[in-house]
């Protein structure tokens, strides 16, 4: 992974699907890694990122790091994780009204059910649809009753 400061773009060369793919960071990550010194040594480290990422949530507290007893090298993580990350980014893409296939492209996501499994919809997200429906007007249309056969129905009219 390459941050190019000067093209603010995040170049990822190696992917989980093998297709290197470019995801602009957003500003605030920009302007914190602008006034981080030295410019030049990397953010993680490359060769273990989740044993660096936990050290850093530990660190910030957001998560902690529980030692585990015969395992002075593999100690048990409990808090925030990377791929809470992509679930959330994937969320609030497909909340701000970004296209979805733009949103695929950005979390590098090929297949549509994988990509729906993170565009999770929470009981805030279904109300919200429905106060839009209504401030639509659509929610306003007249009912009309629609006999078929011998039940009977109601219907929005459009």
């Amino acid at each position: 992974m390459n941050f190019v400061l000067e093209q603010c773009v995040i170049r990822l060369h190696e992917t989980k699907n093998d297709e290197p793919r470019i995801v602009p960071p957003p500003s605030a990550l920009v302007s914190m890694l602008r006034d981080a010194e030295p410019k030049v040594s990397r953010v993680f480290n490359g060769t273990n990122l989740r044993k660096e990422w936990t050290k850093a949530c530990a660190a910030v507290g957001l998560g902690s790091i529980i030692k585990i007893e015969g395992k002075p090298c593999d100690p048990k993580y409990e808090g925030l994780i990377v791929h809470d990350l992509r679930r959330s980014a994937v969320r609030n893409l497909v909340n701000v009204g970004v296209p979805e296939t733009v949103a695929m492209k950005i979390s590098g996501h090929k297949a549509r059910p994988v990509f729906d499994r993170y565009a999770i919809a929470s009981e805030a997200d279904l109300t919200k649809a429905m106060w839009r429906v209504e401030l639509s007007g659509v929610s306003g249309e007249s009912v009309v009753k629609v006999e078929e056969g011998n039940r009977a129905r109601k219907r929005l009219t459009h």
